[in-house]
């Protein structure tokens, strides 16, 4: 006996199992993925409306910007201008106490000269006092004389012809007598003579010397009073000038501090704006991959549909025990959406460089501290002597390569704790007009060994920076952060 083979399946027999396209169980797969990608879609374009609707943040206008740019260079000019000011006055004043000591010097000089004036005046006097007794002296001895002269018996020589003579007239012709009475009389008048005069011109002396105290007291008093005077107008001008410049100075901190508000806000709203940018192009690529996935989902239908159709017709000419010719269902899926990252340069991509940008701008107000910063956060500071930082150990914060270091460390490089290091990070050096965020600004007094200090851009012109002790992590204009600006680099290029 032969046993009867079953015959091979039909195409009934296998749409029943709902092995061919064109079976319900397949059909039904092809409307749950048409399901599922639309699903996918409407929650997606359901997260992009939720990231839009961030609150915008403000946007300052040009002009304020301007504004406020032209305020701070104007107060800058004034600041400038009064601490000109108050250096000539300060040279003023001491040139001023040079001269009050120089007046003083002189008063002193004069005090010397009148002391000796009155030591002068009181010798004058002495020889006044004596010259009078001079004077006395002669007439006492002209008026012994003419005394004498008639009463004495015993002149020398004479007395021998007054005891001889026989009459007056023989006396006075003696020639010894009329010698005696000569030589006598012109000494006493002699004497009578110097004694005056001597006491004119010591009366004189005195009266001169006293007259020169007076006039050189007079003299190193007035110069005195007038340096004392002009030292005391100097000294109030320069107070004055000090509170015009504390004043403007608190206006220049306060033009300083809105400037790097309204450059902060622009920042924020850049960011804001890549960002809502980036939002917009990714709902517009998941909405075209969606798009796609639906066409794509609908074609098959279509095809499945087809090919059934095709099926029946070939089953109505073939019989129960014809093999079926299976077609084979391509199946469909849509591709993957059409974003391409930009260009890289070694470790390098904008995002990194945007997120580093972002990380570093988290810390906005963070105080800065000598030393201070690593790649997990802010740190105590070190103490810096002779320095405004002299203190910064007690402080919590980032020094400028601090805050770097701490910026790029999540995007897989670690730099060094220091400037000048930090500036090989990458090989590309981009110019001025060419940056992009996450590049590294530095600034330099010589070359690259001396290298001081470090900004990380933002974009907009702005970069984030750790400026000084005393101050916080802020938002500055790249071209004002410092003077000697020297280069920038592009980290992980």
């Amino acid at each position: 006996m032969f046993r009867r083979t079953r015959p091979a399946a039909g195409p009934r027999a296998l749409r029943r199992a709902g092995t061919l396209p064109g079976s319900a169980p397949h059909a039904a797969r092809t409307l749950r993925a048409l399901l599922c990608a639309t699903a996918v879609t409407a929650s997606l374009l359901c997260a992009g409306e939720q990231a839009h609707a961030t609150p915008r943040p403000p946007n300052p206008s040009d002009a304020q910007l301007n504004a406020a740019r032209a305020a701070k260079a104007s107060l800058a000019n004034t600041v400038g201008r009064l601490s000109g000011q108050i250096v000539q006055a300060q040279a003023q004043l001491r040139s001023l106490s040079a001269k009050v000591e120089l007046a003083e010097q002189k008063l002193s000089f004069a005090i010397s000269k009148l002391n000796q004036a009155k030591d002068q005046a009181s010798q004058a006097q002495s020889e006044v006092v004596a010259a009078q007794k001079g004077i006395e002296n002669a007439r006492t001895n002209l008026t012994q004389y003419v005394h004498d002269s008639y009463v004495s018996s015993t002149i020398g020589s004479a007395t021998v012809g007054l005891l001889s003579a026989t009459d007056p007239s023989a006396l006075l012709q003696s020639g010894d007598y009329r010698k005696y009475v000569s030589s006598r009389r012109l000494d006493v008048l002699s004497s009578l003579d110097r004694a005056t005069v001597a006491k004119s011109n010591a009366e004189a002396k005195a009266k001169a010397l006293v007259a020169l105290q007076q006039q050189l007291a007079a003299e190193a008093a007035a110069a005195q009073r007038a340096a004392q005077q002009a030292y005391a107008n100097q000294q109030a001008q320069a107070a004055q000038l000090r509170i015009q410049e504390a004043s403007y100075q608190r206006q220049l901190v306060a033009a300083q501090t809105q400037l790097a508000i309204l450059n902060g806000q622009r920042a924020k709203f850049l960011a804001y704006q890549a960002e809502q940018a980036r939002i917009a192009a990714e709902r517009a690529r998941q909405a075209a991959l969606a798009r796609a996935r639906a066409a794509a989902a609908a074609a098959q239908a279509r095809e499945d549909a087809r090919r059934e159709a095709a099926r029946r017709r070939r089953s109505q000419q073939q019989d129960n025990t014809e093999s079926s010719s299976s077609g084979s269902g391509g199946g469909g899926g849509g591709g993957g959406g059409g974003y391409t990252p930009q260009p890289s340069y070694g470790g390098w991509t904008a995002s990194k460089g945007r997120a580093a940008a972002n990380r570093a701008l988290s810390r906005l107000g963070t105080s800065y501290a000598w030393a201070g910063g690593n790649y997990n956060g802010a740190t105590w500071g070190v103490d810096s002597p002779g320095t405004d930082g002299a203190h910064d150990s007690q402080v919590f914060g980032f020094d400028c390569s601090g805050l770097t270091m701490y910026a790029w460390a999540p995007q897989g490089i670690y730099l060094d704790h220091f400037a000048a290091s930090q500036y090989y990070a990458g090989s590309v050096h981009p110019q001025p007009g060419d940056f992009l965020p996450g590049d590294l600004l530095f600034w330099s007094d010589g070359g690259a060994g001396d290298i001081h200090h470090v900004a990380l851009y933002i974009g907009g012109g702005n970069v984030v920076q750790a400026p000084n002790s005393g101050d916080v992590v802020k938002v500055t204009p790249w071209d004002q952060v410092s003077p000697g600006y020297f280069g920038a680099t592009r980290p992980l290029t």
